[in-house]
């Protein structure tokens, strides 16, 4: 009978599966120079297979099992494999009884420790201790960036007429929070938006997409920063969000001889909202899409400057920012706006000449303005129209 060394235990494990009993002794013959059969092969093969059941420990190691305050599982086990296998995080959580399919590993440690036989000899065995964490469900932003770039572009027959005058029409949705609010809500506001863009042939229609379109940036119930807020339905907020946007972009492509899509990040959906813009951008290759991360942005029609950011960040100084960030386009303009979200109320402070405004929402008070004692906002979004010239007026939906 042959006794097996670890090295040849190692190139066996390896072997497993990769042809019958009798190919794998072949293959074993010819590498280390020895005389095994294909029964020989399978009886080690099954031996080794018992590590999922537990091997006798030698005198000193007891297994050992633990659940986390956590929700994490600690498992200990001895277990006789080929050392390679200890970096195969599937093969570490199947021999400790865990579906690499419902679990993540997220630590392993391990020790060498010997064991003699008289069939064998002395085999060296791995004390294995890992750490796992059941799988959070549903969502992977990695998987969600495949799916987007296989949608197929939306072709839209374009009206060859030309703008009627040169007026711009931008359409701030600053902080919708789809997931509180959800599509049902807000389609009166569609219907008005939908009202204003057929009115004209806009020379250049401009969305402002994210800024807290969505109420959370994952599955867990939080922000992007990871702050636990209400856990809504993120499936249904999506599906609501692309139901509201995507028959008004589809209506300004055909009124408006050129549609800008601008990404402004929010501080509750700053990946899945960078994430819903891809979605845009693969379904309307007719519209010119700015989808960079980067916390301030301006836009120019005209004489018109628009500065555009969500407004949680360096709040108090934005009229000194946007001239520094942007210098060329703030001093070409005589026109000069800035516009924020975040804070779920109308203001507006003129600033020697520049208007920094902070729009107001329709979105329902959500919990944490409740309880933070932020009620009583005009719920309205607001339209801005433009001449190449000036901001004409101002339209609440």
């Amino acid at each position: 009978m042959h006794t097996w060394t670890q090295e040849e235990t190692e190139r066996l494990i390896e072997l497993a599966g990769t042809g019958t009993y009798e190919e794998v002794a072949a293959r074993m013959n010819d590498d280390f120079g020895i005389v095994v059969s294909g029964e020989s092969v399978r009886k080690r093969l099954k031996r080794i297979e018992k590590a999922d059941d537990g091997i006798n420990a030698p005198a000193g190691f007891e297994e050992s099992f633990e659940i986390l305050p956590n929700g994490a599982h600690r498992s200990k086990r001895l277990l006789e494999m080929a050392k390679q296998k200890l970096k195969d995080k599937d093969y570490l959580l199947k021999v400790h009884g865990y579906d690499p399919k419902e679990w993540d590993l997220t630590e392993s440690k391990w020790s060498e420790w010997g064991q003699h036989n008289k069939q064998d000899g002395t085999v060296t065995l791995y004390a294995s201790k890992i750490t796992v964490k059941p799988k959070q469900s549903g969502f992977n932003i990695g998987d969600l960036i495949t799916a987007i770039q296989n949608i197929k572009p939306i072709t839209i027959t374009l009206d060859p007429t030309e703008p009627t005058e040169k007026r711009m029409l931008e359409i701030p949705i600053f902080d919708a929070h789809f997931g509180i609010s959800d599509y049902d809500y807000y389609k009166p506001t569609q219907q008005k938006i939908i009202e204003k863009l057929s009115l004209y042939k806009w020379e250049e229609v401009l969305f402002i997409l994210g800024q807290d379109m969505l109420h959370n940036d994952n599955f867990k119930g939080t922000t992007s920063n990871g702050t636990v807020i209400e856990n809504v339905d993120m499936v249904k907020a999506w599906e609501d969000a692309r139901k509201f946007f995507e028959p008004l972009i589809e209506l300004a492509i055909t009124q408006a001889g050129k549609v800008n899509i601008i990404y402004s990040s929010g501080n509750h959906d700053e990946a899945l909202g960078w994430a819903f813009i891809q979605m845009i951008k693969a379904r309307y290759p007719q519209a010119n899409i700015d989808d960079r991360m980067q916390q301030r942005k301006a836009y120019v029609f005209g004489d018109n400057f628009i500065g555009i950011t969500h407004g949680d960040k360096a709040r108090k100084n934005l009229h000194n920012i946007f001239p520094i960030e942007f210098p060329m386009e703030w001093s070409r303009a005589k026109n000069r706006e800035i516009h924020t979200g975040h804070l779920h109320v109308e203001e507006t402070k003129d600033v020697f000449g520049m208007a920094v405004r902070t729009l107001a929402t329709r979105n329902i008070t959500d919990k944490w303005h409740r309880d933070n004692g932020f009620v009583g906002a005009h719920k309205r979004f607001m339209l801005f129209e433009y001449s190449d010239k000036e901001l004409e007026s101002i339209h609440y939906v």
